[in-house]
């Protein structure tokens, strides 16, 4: 029986395969630069820049942050824990950043801060192995630098980069690719169906083709090992685009997915049809729609609220025609000229630069407001409006507890309202704990269902195989939902837990917990993690958070006679990140006080300014939510 896997795999190269030489080297672009940015697109690039200021302004701003560059330390061979990494990302930002200013100026102090650093790190030992993201994302860095420099390199230089490519990247090439996947552990990445696996197969095609010529056996073997394993990885979009990493890794992978196919279109003249991938046209409308109105995005599992910008973003967006997403695109990348966010691969936005979108705009107002990507990350997206950063958002989480990077964050939600992320996740914790990924993990409170924004039965965790999908949304009417199944998330609590969040007038979130034959003397722990400062009613029934003169009310519908309390959100251990400006909301109903079929029911509705009061939400069962 054919699995799915090899079936994909067979439709994507097959979808690649009409005119495509056996040989993949047959159509190597001649010369150098040939990777990501040829001196013909470059030149395009420097002539639409006096039609758009965007582009101009981008342009200028590669070269501010050059010249802030030259007077960077230079890079050394430092690991952090493990990791080498950090290095790694320098190495990116400031080759690429440098080299394109070269590109772009002809100033020689950015051509020689770009070959300092590409020969220190060329000098190093080794890039990390052990790690192999590290090895993966240097090589990266030398590959593109070496081939935009490469007419201004001296032959000594060259010989010197590709000696450090072969030796301290593409030797490990062979075993990775191998047949019947490698055996070294450190090269799992070739077999996996996660971020590893775009950003270090990203790293040796690039390593790949910038030295195809002299190495041209290496070349032909990491093209066809990248073409056999990129297909697992793209799995992961399936159905509907979303990304079960969370957008911080929808950032990382993605953004390698993309250079992948575009080294094999620049360099070979054909993807072998990956780009084909079911759902990866989608997957720039995930990235649009996971973003609140904050600027923050629903970070769940490993990740920030805060994400690193990516030159992918626009190349999908042009890709695969979403023209929502080359407007926001443009919006994003003008943030990213402001100086507010950082983006090592700034130099990359000047090769897939989000032209100005075809007609008079408008495509991200016509956005559907409430949306839900199936997958891993089983998630509901919910807004009052688009291109209103005070708009009401709620993000909700179900799936996969077993994803990669995954909290047991089954049943949490994010809120937003008034320009204030009210609900938050907190996020990851330092990588570098002890068994942060392994045996360790689900004592973190960071990681497990304590800290987030969900119900508890008896202080249980999560169950880390739990699968609780989303079993009913709707968009419809004046009070859009979704409900998922978190039954199996606590597998001896209850015969049923479900877990409903609805947008009442679009104006009110309403949160409801229902559960069907809890075991008897389970106590149960309704929770919410914010940031802000926190007033509880004396009768303990509602809280107010306020920030600024902007406000949330919440209120506890059912059960009667339960109060709210407010505790720091302090993790049980020093090690681990204090939270110290946060607060863990709470309804506690004690053991022995909840009947068996219980029901939660509490309304987050913001106040004052553009929200008119309105009546509580009816309360109806769950099941009869339409």
């Amino acid at each position: 029986m054919r699995t799915w896997s090899t079936l994909l795999l067979a439709a994507c190269l097959s979808a690649g395969a009409a005119g495509v030489p056996a040989d993949p080297l047959a159509r190597l672009r001649a010369g150098h630069p040939r990777l990501l940015l040829t001196d013909g697109e470059l030149a395009r690039a420097l002539d639409a820049a006096k039609a758009d200021p965007l582009r101009a302004a981008l342009h200028a701003r590669i070269v501010e942050q050059a010249a802030a560059d030259l007077s960077a330390p230079p890079l050394v061979r430092e690991l952090k824990g493990p990791r080498l990494l950090d290095t790694s990302r320098a190495a990116i930002q400031r080759i690429l950043t440098c080299a394109m200013a070269y590109r772009l100026t002809g100033d020689g102090r950015f051509l020689a801060k770009a070959r300092g650093d590409l020969m220190a790190v060329s000098a190093f030992a080794d890039w990390n192995p052990s790690h192999f993201l590290d090895v993966a994302e240097m090589s990266f860095a030398v590959a593109v630098g070496y081939d935009w420099l490469y007419p201004a390199l001296p032959e000594g230089d060259r010989a010197a980069l590709r000696s450090a490519l072969v030796g301290k990247a593409l030797v490990f090439a062979p075993a990775a690719y191998a047949a019947g996947g490698p055996r070294d552990p450190r090269l799992f990445f070739a077999t996996a169906r996660m971020n590893w696996n775009p950003v270090c197969n990203g790293g040796l095609l690039a390593a790949a083709l910038a030295i195809a010529d002299e190495e041209p056996d290496l070349a032909r073997r990491v093209v066809d090992g990248v073409r056999r394993s990129l297909p697992l990885a793209m799995e992961a979009y399936r159905p509907d685009g979303a990304y079960p990493e969370g957008p911080s890794y929808w950032s990382y992978g993605t953004t390698y997915n993309v250079i992948i196919l575009a080294l094999l279109e620049g360099a070979l003249g054909t993807d072998y049809g990956l780009g084909a991938a079911p759902a990866f046209d989608r997957t720039a409308f995930y990235r649009t729609a996971v973003e609140g109105p904050t600027g923050l995005v629903f970070n769940y599992a490993d990740g920030g609220g805060e994400i690193e910008g990516t030159p992918a973003y626009a190349w999908l967006a042009r890709r695969y025609g979403d023209r929502a997403a080359l407007e926001w695109s443009r919006h994003l990348l003008r943030t990213e000229i402001d100086g507010r966010h950082f983006d090592r691969f700034l130099a990359l936005h000047a090769a897939w630069f989000p032209g100005p979108p075809q007609g008079s705009g408008g495509a991200v107002a016509a956005l559907p407001l409430c949306v839900h990507f199936r997958g891993g990350a089983d998630i509901a997206l919910f807004r009052s409006a688009w291109n209103d950063p005070g708009a009401l958002f709620l993000g909700f989480k179900a799936g996969d507890n077993s994803t990669n990077h995954a909290h047991l964050d089954l049943g949490s939600f994010v809120l937003e309202s008034d320009g204030v992320r009210w609900a938050v996740d907190l996020g990851p914790d330092e990588y570098n704990l002890p068994g942060y990924f392994g045996a360790g993990r689900w004592s973190y409170f960071r990681l497990n269902n304590r800290s987030h924004n969900t119900v508890t039965p008896g202080d249980a965790l999560q169950d880390p195989k739990a699968v609780a999908p989303i079993v009913a949304f709707s968009d419809a009417g004046a009070r859009p939902f979704a409900v998922a199944d978190l039954t199996a998330a606590y597998p001896d609590a209850a015969r049923r837990i479900l877990r409903g969040v609805a947008l009442p007038g679009r104006s009110q979130v309403l949160v409801q917990d229902e559960f069907t034959a809890l075991r008897p003397g389970t106590p149960v722990r309704w929770a919410m993690v914010t940031g802000e400062r926190v007033a509880l009613s004396a009768d303990g029934r509602t809280a107010e958070l306020t920030r600024g003169g902007r406000r949330l009310r919440i209120q506890v519908l059912e059960p009667a006679g339960v109060r709210l309390g407010a505790r720091a959100a302090a993790p049980p251990t020093r090690q681990e990140n204090p939270n110290a400006r946060d607060c863990l909301l709470s309804l506690d109903i004690p053991a022995g006080s909840a009947p068996a079929d219980l029901r939660i029911a509490v309304v987050l509705a913001p106040e004052g300014g553009r929200w008119a009061a309105g009546p509580l939400p009816g309360i109806t069962p769950v099941d009869d939510w339409r």
